[in-house]
């Protein structure tokens, strides 16, 4: 017959799990304290989601469309869904049980996000509105959990700037240097392809090389590139986010995401005036309605991947040396 037989050594763990098990519940740290601290914050989001309703129904009925902001911010929805999903992967801190000392930076944040709702409530600036929503949440979750919430949620709060949607002043202002810079690489590289080119402004002039029949082409802000911009930033730093790539690294590549998107844009426009040129501008205008987004998108996304696996190579070359 198998017996086992309890040691000393036993004794004395089992004493030491009572003791620390002792110290965490009389530090607040209980089942039940995790239980209240979790009603509590369920509670505060319920709240906090009931009164910015409004606030993102507006965005979604009016700033999320693709012919608003020239679609800038069509993929908001599903960077929503992404948000909510990356909060919920951190949801193990809210089993740690709520700060004892309330936290001064978290009453700061969460006052600053209070003043600033109702300030964007008052005047009508619906970007304040939305964006009051970043200092809010952290500030509860500072004021409630501590620090280590907050940089545990702190990516999926901040993933909120690519779904509140900038002012039509700052799409503008972001648009036209795009445009300018498509435009001056566009023009120079339109010779390779035997394309004569006359530029006024934004306004090009194309006719294939020894021929008379000649295109107008206008560079218009739908042409800018702004939608994939936004949508590519949201996408390197999702993708730095889930590689675990330090600030420095994923800075990097945050920084090369407009590079990608302004040569996929050259990319795309040059393809839709060749095929002007030298097929038919129906052919060109269904291909550039239909495809080009397409082309503009896979093509800097493919590079936004190439350049996260460059700095990879190089990163471990360094190390290795």
């Amino acid at each position: 017959m198998l017996s086992i037989e309890k040691t000393k050594d036993d004794d004395l763990l089992d004493t030491t799990y009572k003791r620390e098990r002792q110290e965490i519940c009389f530090k607040g740290g209980g089942t039940g304290s995790s239980r209240a601290s979790r009603v509590t914050l369920s509670l505060l989001a319920l709240l906090v989601v009931w009164s910015y309703l409004p606030v993102f129904y507006l965005y979604a009925s009016q700033h999320w469309e693709t012919h608003n902001l020239q679609g800038a911010y069509a993929h908001a929805p599903l960077v929503l869904i992404m948000l909510i999903y990356f909060a919920w992967r951190q949801r193990v801190v809210f089993n740690s049980p709520p700060t004892v000392q309330i936290s001064f930076k978290g009453l700061l944040l969460l006052a600053a996000g209070a003043a600033a709702r109702l300030y964007g409530e008052i005047h009508g600036y619906v970007v304040l509105q939305g964006l009051s929503l970043i200092p809010l949440l952290a500030g509860i979750l500072w004021v409630l959990q501590g620090e280590q919430a907050w940089r545990a949620m702190r990516f999926p709060i901040l993933m909120l700037l690519f779904v509140v949607p900038l002012p039509n002043a700052a799409i503008d202002a972001i648009t036209q240097p795009l445009i300018s810079l498509t435009s001056n690489l566009v023009v120079p590289l339109l010779s390779l392809f035997d394309i004569e080119v006359s530029r006024v402004g934004h306004l090009l002039t194309v006719n294939a090389l020894g021929t008379s029949e000649f295109h107008e082409v206008l560079i218009a802000p739908e042409c800018s590139g702004i939608r994939s911009l936004v949508s590519l930033l949201a996408i390197s730093s999702m993708l730095a986010y889930l590689r675990g790539h330090h600030a420095r690294r994923a800075g990097l590549l945050f920084l090369i995401t407009p590079l990608l998107t302004l040569l996929g844009n050259v990319v795309r426009v040059i393809t839709t005036i060749v095929l002007i040129v030298y097929v038919s501008p129906e052919s060109a205008e269904s291909f550039f309605h239909s495809a080009s987004g397409i082309v503009l998108f896979v093509f800097a996304l493919c590079g936004l991947f190439a350049a996260d696996l460059f700095i990879d190579r190089l990163t471990r070359g360094k190390k290795s040396a």
